[in-house]
């Protein structure tokens, strides 16, 4: 007679797979989620320092809007009639629709209609950076 192990995984073998499997998932899933909401804020703190930076460069002050869906708009108050100075995309996030209102000197706020935005996004006014 042979002594030969049939081939296969012995149920012993597959439960401690799946527990080793369950632990990594545990420890996986809550940074994965910390990493999207950052690049939530991630997104918003890019758009903020590049209406800055155009607000500066320009020498006057700019609109960016986000609307509900994530697409964005960048204008001038100066040059408003030559349309938008940038425009794109981001991810939603709570408190969006919103407009901020950035100064050629660096200085930043949300405009009357941004009331949900300005109670969910904390945001330094004088260096608009987000808290």
């Amino acid at each position: 007679m042979s002594s030969e192990r049939p081939a296969g995984f012995t149920l012993l073998e597959l439960v401690v797979v799946l527990v080793i499997l369950a632990v990594a998932a545990t420890l996986a899933v809550p940074a994965l989620n910390r990493a999207a909401s950052g690049n939530r804020q991630s997104d918003l703190s890019s758009l903020i320092l590049g209406a800055r930076e155009a607000a500066a460069r320009r020498g006057e002050t700019v609109y960016l809007s986000v609307s509900a869906t994530g697409d964005w708009r960048l204008e001038g108050a100066a040059s408003s009639k030559d349309g938008a100075l940038q425009s794109g995309s981001v991810d939603t996030f709570p408190g969006l629709p919103l407009t901020l209102i950035v100064s050629a000197v660096g200085t930043c706020g949300f405009d009357t209609r941004s009331g949900k935005a300005a109670d969910l996004i904390r945001l330094n006014p004088l260096t608009c950076e987000l808290r």
